[in-house]
């Protein structure tokens, strides 16, 4: 399948979104296959934010064989940027009832059929409220956090309760992001001046948990934690790369494919032998 987006080009969007422009997320969406489901991707905070994986992710989900409709989901604000997007809890919160009627009318529009998320940094509160504002008999079937910006110290009881399937979380310790910034900038659901983030550490089960909550955390969520065969894949455990088209098509999408789990890692292809020579 050829790129959506040449590498150049791309780069000036960011160049030129660099005060924000939410329509860009559009341009990786496509509603080709919304007769078999759909994927909803949240991008990362601010201009940047609002491009990485919004090309990356379709096309690695394509070249994984998912035949379904995939919307990137603009929720970025226009003026503020990075900050804002991070801090500003009531327009997420906003955004994120948006995102939830963006799914609810899918599901009525088409019974039966499966919606999965994939969300990046503080993407993962604007899915994570979108799931809690989902009103009774509405779910998703399957949520894959990338690089989280989330505390874990946000109870995940409601959102959980509104998955099918499974909470999937890749987490690093090694995010530079996550770790020198987060702690001044505060995680998305507005915890300050910690490391204790879900990007960093994964989902932890809240330390005062009923055993009600204790077994819907342990049904549901799924940690990841970085494995140094994702670097194969274009993800090294940094901030962003976790979008990249091969890690999305390698160990993302079989996820949302089989619509099953075991509890272990995703499957992790050996690395092909070089080509040429002996």
């Amino acid at each position: 399948m050829k790129p959506v987006l040449s590498l150049p080009l791309a780069a000036l969007l960011v160049v030129a979104c660099s005060s924000g422009c939410t329509w860009l997320s559009y341009f990786g969406s496509t509603e080709e296959g919304h007769t078999r489901g759909k994927v909803f991707f949240v991008g990362g905070a601010g201009p940047v934010g609002n491009v990485v994986g919004t090309f990356d992710v379709p096309r690695g989900l394509r070249a994984a064989g998912y035949s379904g409709a995939i919307e990137t989901f603009g929720w970025q604000s226009v003026v503020g940027g990075t900050l804002r997007d991070q801090m500003d809890r009531n327009r997420n919160r906003s955004e994120a009832r948006r995102l939830a009627r963006r799914i609810q009318t899918y599901l009525d529009s088409h019974p039966g059929r499966s919606v999965h998320i994939v969300a990046l940094s503080a993407g993962t509160g604007i899915a994570t409220w979108a799931l809690e504002a989902l009103p009774s008999g509405y779910s998703v079937h399957t949520v894959v956090f990338l690089s989280s910006s989330l505390s874990c110290e946000y109870d995940l009881t409601e959102a959980l309760r509104r998955i099918r399937n499974r909470l999937h979380v890749f987490y690093s310790e090694r995010d530079p992001v996550l770790r020198y910034m987060a702690p001044v900038a505060g995680s998305v659901d507005r915890e300050l001046f910690s490391q204790n983030i879900v990007g960093l550490r994964g989902v932890i089960i809240p330390a005062h948990a009923s055993p009600t909550v204790r077994r819907l955390y342990e049904l549901r969520v799924r940690n990841h934690p970085y494995d140094e065969r994702y670097a194969q894949y274009g993800y090294f455990g940094f901030h962003a790369d976790s979008t990249s088209a091969a890690f999305i098509q390698h160990v993302v999408a079989p996820l949302l494919l089989t619509g099953t789990d075991s509890g272990a890692p995703p499957p992790i292809a050996a690395p092909e032998p070089p080509s040429g020579g002996e």
